[in-house]
């Protein structure tokens, strides 16, 4: 049970919202730290020439396991290399990839996954039920899986002939389809992965549209088109350069030369610039977005008294930090998803978590704190330095004394990801995140006994798990699940305990010339991509 539930007097009813499905990428995180460096000295293909992709990223991405990387904004990258099961269409629903079709026995309780027949990875293997039973296996049981929350309702899979894989489910769960869609069942060649280390770092190896033909750690990594590919035919880009760790100041620099014609994660600051410059910027939400919040744990003190976590709750100006920090872009977040998600519901709104100083001062005094005397220690990865100390100074006006912690990426999750089970040894971060493809796996991640994000896991609100059994048993066609999704959203955000801060759209620009990506959100599909004429 939740040792406190925050809800206030006088809910209002689910709100039903039209069904715009936009996936949402474990754990994740909307910030990347680079390491300051350019791209400058290596080889740059022409921006402009014909069906060749020059993209700038200032990510240093260290890793290109997709079991270990998860259901995060850096799957954007490994999506070149890796393909999953199904898409995701723009409409939201699931679509063919490496899979032709799905369909569920008349208990709800397993899955048949069909696959297109004749399919090889890079490296020449067969797209097989044995491989695929092999990378769900390895999402189950890998020691440094970021996937096993997402699957947990999956109890084996087993490979019937070459073709169809069966999928046993735990209970009833027709929430699985979204679980094979995009990020959280991209596959790796067995050959590649029976040495995960070199998958991370060496030679990636899947079934994408495109094949690494050179890579070096934290510089570079140059693609080309796989003519295995299932849909080979409608990939019209031939040569994929990637420049990792791109430094931010010089990016829209790079675009407006030519250096670079294609940023997916443009910073806010560019944008007027690259649109000045005739560049196809999107500023969608439906193309992508990420959410920053704070995460408490109300396993420790200070957190374990609920007038304490009011108190900072009441203490938080969202419009301060949009104002100050979102160039124009954001909007306030009660909720850790944004309107153009089917989970997102009105009704938690400023009314529900109101910017009101004197309440907080008031729940202190109810905790029997003096101004002042407490003071807190707040996680966060140095790239979101800006609103940390933004946070900082709302609550020291309230009499919260924050210390700032600074961390690098792998220091952070040491207690951010720590195990659930055992309970997590951080008590208060910040951090940021793009959503899943699932909406079961939205919530899970943030709300329930299991979630990676849930700083305060093992606990959760019993509401919330009712909720969640209510999602699981309805049908993706059921005339229902949208008011079932965001009943399960008031339940969840009520009884948990992450502050939500602001919301912004993912940002990406591209040359002119190039052809728009489907919104389909927080994923890039190459498929019909054109970068150029004649492309």
């Amino acid at each position: 049970m939740k040792l406190f539930d925050r809800r206030l007097a006088g809910r209002r009813a689910v709100v039903p919202i039209a069904a715009m499905f936009a996936a949402a990428l474990l754990a994740a995180c909307t910030s990347s730290s680079g390491n300051g460096s350019s791209a400058s000295g290596s080889s740059v293909a022409a921006a402009g020439d014909n069906g060749v992709i020059n993209w700038a990223d200032y990510q240093d991405q260290p890793n290109w396991d997709p079991v270990v990387v998860g259901a995060t904004s850096a799957t954007q990258l490994l999506s070149t290399i890796y393909e999953p099961l199904f898409t995701l269409e723009p409409n939201g629903t699931v679509g063919p990839a490496l899979a032709e079709s799905y369909a569920y026995n008349k208990a709800g309780n397993a899955v048949t996954i069909t696959l297109k027949s004749g399919l090889k990875f890079q490296d020449g293997s067969p797209v097989n039920a044995a491989a695929v039973v092999f990378n769900v296996n390895r999402i189950k049981t890998q020691t440094n899986s970021a996937l096993k929350a997402l699957w947990q309702d999956v109890a084996s899979a087993t490979a019937l002939d070459d073709t169809h894989v069966l999928l046993k489910l735990k209970s009833v769960d027709y929430q699985i389809p979204y679980i094979l869609a995009n990020r959280s069942s991209l596959l790796a060649s067995e050959q590649a992965a029976e040495n995960p280390n070199k998958l991370n770092t060496e030679l990636p190896v899947g079934a994408g549209p495109f094949k690494v033909v050179s890579y070096t750690p934290g510089s570079e990594i140059t693609l080309e088109k796989y003519d295995g590919y299932w849909d080979a035919k409608d990939v019209h880009v031939q040569t994929v350069h990637i420049f990792l760790s791109v430094d931010p100041a010089t990016l829209l620099q790079g675009l407006q030369t030519g250096q670079y014609n294609f940023a997916p994660n443009l910073p806010a600051q560019d944008v007027k610039g690259a649109e000045a410059a005739g560049l196809n910027v999107s500023t969608s939400s439906a193309h992508g977005w990420g959410v920053e919040f704070l995460n408490l744990n109300t396993n420790q003190a200070p957190f374990n008294n609920p007038h304490v976590v009011k108190a900072v709750e009441y203490a938080i100006n969202r419009q301060q930090l949009v104002s100050q920090l979102t160039f124009g872009l954001g909007t306030a977040a009660y909720q850790e998803v944004p309107a153009v998600s089917p989970l997102y519901n009105p009704a938690l709104n400023s009314s529900v978590f109101p910017y009101d100083p004197a309440a907080a001062k008031q729940q202190l005094k109810e905790a029997g704190i003096a101004p002042g005397s407490l003071t807190i220690n707040l996680d966060f990865q140095g790239s979101l330095s800006a609103p940390a100390e933004l946070v900082q100074q709302q609550l020291q006006a309230v009499g919260i004394n924050l210390n700032l912690v600074s961390q690098q990426v792998n220091q952070f999750y040491a207690g951010f990801y720590a195990n659930a089970q055992d309970k997590k040894t951080d008590s208060f971060t910040l951090y940021g995140w793009v959503g899943r493809d699932s909406k079961l796996a939205t919530l899970d991640d943030q709300f329930s006994s299991t979630g990676i994000i849930n700083l305060s896991a093992p606990t959760t609100s019993a509401g919330y798990t009712a909720a969640r059994d209510k999602v699981r048993e309805t049908p993706l066609n059921s005339p229902d699940y949208e008011s079932v999704l965001q009943a399960a959203e008031l339940e969840a955000v009520e009884g948990g305990s992450n502050i939500f801060l602001y919301s912004t759209p993912s940002l990406y620009a591209t040359a002119k010339g190039w052809s728009a990506f489907p919104a389909i959100d927080g994923s890039f599909r190459w498929n019909g991509l054109t970068v150029g004429e004649g492309s």
